[in-house]
Formats: C-alpha cells, sequence, structure tokens
C-alpha cells in the first residue's frame, strides 16, 4: 500500500543544530526521557519559541510519558541541567548548553568512529544526481536526432507500428532494446566504489603512521562529577537519572573542598566491599561523606614521628641509658624496678647489721672519734 505522507525538506521543520542533535545521540538517555525532549522541542523550537508552554503534566501522556512517572523524570532531567522548568507557569525550556548536562555518555560511543561515518556519507555520490544528469544529456541529444528524418530513430518508429501489427516479436526483441539495470543502480555502485577507495586510503595512510605516536594519544579525561557519578551507579547498579538531588550536592560539596575525584572513587569501592562482605547495604551517597572527608584529612595532616621499638633498636650503654639517654617506656620501668630491688637489699642489710657503706675512690672517710 502506497503512503499518502510525503514531507519534503521545504516542509516546516525543526531547526537544530548538528552538535545538539549528535550530542542527544551521545548522551545515554533513557526512552522516557528522550521522549521528553523531544515533545519540549516540539512545542518550543518547533513553534519557534525558546520555551514551550504545557500547562498540565497530564499533558505528557502525548508522548508516552504517564503520569505516574513524568514528574519523577522531569525533577531528573531538571538535576541534571538538561531542562528548565517553571512549575508555577508551566513553562520548559531545552538547555542548549549541552557541556552543563550532567548526564553520563553512552558506553559503546566513539566519536572517531561517529566522525568517520558522517564523512563518508558527506563524501557519497548521489544516485538521483547521477541519474538526473544522464536524462539531461539524453534530452539534449533527442532534438538533433529527431530533426533528421533518415536517422535510425526515425526509422524505428515507422517500423514499430508495422511490426506490432504483423505481432513479430522479433522485431520487438530487437528494436527495443532494455538496460538490464537501471542507470539508477549503476550511479549507485560507482559511488560504493567510490567509498570503497576512500576507505582503503584511510587504512592505508592509518598503517603508515608511526605506532609510538599513535600510542601516546592520550584519551579524553573525565569530569570528576561524572567519574564519582559513574562509580557510585556502577557499585549500586543504577543509572544516573535515579540518583536523587541530595546526592548530587554531595559530590559538589565534596569536590568543591578540593578531594580529587580518583580519592573520593577508591574510598567509595573500599567502603561499600566492606559493607558487602558483612551483607550490609548503602541506601544513600551521603553514607560516603565522612569516610571520603576522614581519609583526606589523613592524608592532608603532617607526617607523625615514626616510634621505633625495643626489639629492632640498638640496645645502648648502661650510663647512657640511665644517665642522660632518652629511654623507653620498657626501659623506666627497667630502672625503676631495679632500683627499688637495690633499695630493698639496702634495707635487708641495715636490719641484719651487714651493711657497708661503699668507698668512693678519692675520698677519705674519717671514724668518728670516741667521746
Amino acid at each position: 500500500m502506497a503512503s499518502q505522507v510525503n514531507p519534503q525538506p521545504d516542509d516546516a521543520h525543526i531547526r537544530i543544530s548538528h552538535e545538539v542533535h549528535r550530542e542527544l545521540i551521545r548522551r545515554d538517555f533513557s526512552k522516557r526521557q528522550r521522549n521528553i525532549i523531544d515533545f519540549i522541542l516540539t512545542l518550543s523550537w518547533g513553534c519557534g519559541r525558546p520555551d514551550a508552554v504545557i500547562p498540565q503534566l497530564s499533558h505528557f501522556t502525548l508522548c508516552g510519558v504517564t503520569k505516574n512517572n513524568i514528574r519523577d523524570e522531569l525533577e531528573a532531567l531538571m538535576a541534571a541541567k538538561v531542562i528548565g522548568w517553571e512549575k508555577s507557569e508551566g513553562i520548559f525550556r531545552f538547555n542548549k548548553h549541552f557541556d552543563q548536562w550532567q548526564i553520563t555518555p553512552n558506553k559503546g560511543h566513539d566519536a572517531e568512529l561517529m566522525k568517520d561515518l558522517i564523512a563518508i556519507n558527506i563524501s557519497r555520490c548521489s544516485p538521483e544526481k547521477v541519474l538526473k544528469t544522464r536524462t539531461q544529456r539524453f534530452l539534449k541529444q533527442e532534438p538533433n536526432g529527431s530533426q533528421n528524418k533518415n536517422s535510425d530513430s526515425v526509422q524505428f518508429l515507422k517500423q514499430e507500428p508495422e511490426s506490432s501489427q504483423n505481432k513479430n516479436c522479433r522485431v520487438l526483441k530487437t528494436g527495443t532494446p532494455t538496460l538490464e539495470k537501471p542507470s539508477r543502480i549503476k550511479g549507485f555502485r560507482l559511488s560504493k566504489a567510490i567509498i570503497k577507495a576512500k576507505i582503503k586510503k584511510d587504512l592505508k595512510a592509518a598503517a603508515l603512521e608511526d605506532p609510538p605516536l599513535r600510542a601516546e594519544k592520550p584519551e579524553p579525561a573525565r569530569e570528576p562529577f561524572i567519574q564519582v557519578l559513574d562509580m557510585y551507579c556502577e557499585l549500586h547498579r543504577k543509572i544516573d537519572t535515579q540518583i536523587t538531588m541530595m546526592d548530587r550536592q554531595t559530590i559538589q560539596q565534596l569536590l568543591g573542598q578540593g578531594i580529587p575525584s580518583d580519592l573520593v572513587c577508591e574510598v567509595m569501592e573500599r567502603v561499600h566491599a566492606d559493607r558487602v562482605a558483612k551483607g550490609q547495604t548503602i541506601g544513600s551517597l551521603s553514607y560516603y561523606r565522612n569516610p571520603v572527608l576522614e581519609e583526606w584529612q589523613r592524608q592532608q595532616a603532617p607526617p607523625k614521628l615514626q616510634v621505633v621499638s625495643t626489639q629492632n633498636r640498638q640496645q645502648p650503654a648502661a650510663q647512657d641509658r640511665y644517665y642522660g639517654g632518652i629511654m623507653t617506656v620498657e626501659e623506666t620501668n627497667d630502672w625503676i624496678a631495679e632500683q627499688d630491688r637495690r633499695r630493698a637489699i639496702v634495707e635487708e642489710a641495715k636490719k641484719n647489721g651487714t651493711y657497708v657503706i661503699p668507698e668512693i675512690p678519692g675520698f677519705s672517710r674519717r671514724k668518728p672519734s670516741a667521746v
């Protein structure tokens, strides 16, 4: 059945930049979110306006989003800075500054491959243009042939009715040659040959490049916010649109204090592994806040003096240990115990009358004179 719809390029259409449209393809939007974005673009840019007036949320059922889901999806798109929503007036606005979007890219997206596909399709030779050019050449040559009465074309036209009346199929077969394949198909095959030659040339040029130079090409660094958001989604098996506004603010606060995103992701992995090992769950990203701050403060604190144990420490001389030297806690306790032991021996000797005052070299002691 033939279609009755035949839109043309010059009909009314939405004017959208190629960069914005390619960014919509690159980002990992859900089906509901894409329906909402297309619906807002149709009622805003499609009507020549920067924003759209949608009085009731129930109107979004026109794009396949029900009442039960529309508010959550709109809040998620607002939190991701994709759309603006003036709730009091029912005005919606699409944010064309896609560098502000907080939506993770598709995992399988390759920017270089996308550029190559675009270049291949731009460089294609249109089959319709080839057919049109050949038709124009044929029409230009036809009048000259028809003016000459002795031309083969006139004889062929004169013979055709006779052969038709006589039902001579041989004359019709030889006098009415038809191409096995239309010119359009031949033009299309020519364009495919051009595409194959271009791909072969690009592959040959890529093979001649210096391998170290290609290896040194750095990968584009991800934005810190997106890196932390991806880590949280990966650990908890969520998509970024399911992350609440409070969790997004927690990420921004941590990064705003100068904490590197790599440190935040490392602490999140360690804490999540500990909780899973204990059979516990984490319900919010705020649970990681204190562990991240503690780890950051620990790394920023000055290094502490290393305490050397007595086992690995070389024992100093007795005089150095007990007189003027720096002793450990264990050595101090040993010294006190030794002094208590000596004091007990002296007291015991005094009681028994066997105590003798030790002689000090260089000093003489006089015995007390009898009175």
